[in-house]
């Protein structure tokens, strides 16, 4: 996992590129929001250097067909602050930032 000065850096080699894709970098919650692609899907994700583990909406598990296991759940603090249970996990998801894969363990809620 990236430390809070990693992830800094990272997100300065991203905002260095100036190209068309925008970094919003969040010092008070150590969080970037940057563009990414799972899977063939380009999308929007929040990396959150402070959270335990990577959360999907169902809708967009749905839609980066991503392959499901209602046996491996969890108790999760999604964004919203409320306490809940996750509804399956993904597994390992592969995720690329700036053509850079990294896996994590995700959690669909």
């Amino acid at each position: 996992m990236l430390d809070h000065s990693e992830l800094r850096e990272v997100v300065d080699n991203i905002e260095n590129k100036k190209d068309n894709r925008r970094v919003n970098f969040i010092t008070k919650h150590s969080a970037a929001r940057v563009y990414g692609k799972i899977g063939r899907t380009e999308c929007q994700l929040v990396i959150d250097i402070g959270a335990e583990v990577s959360v999907c909406i169902k809708p967009m598990a749905d839609l980066l067909k991503l392959k499901l296991k209602p046996d491996k759940t969890m108790t999760v603090i999604a964004i919203d602050g409320i306490k809940q249970k996750s509804l399956e996990s993904a597994g390992l998801v592969t995720v690329k930032v700036m053509d850079q894969p990294t896996q994590v363990e995700m959690q669909i809620v």
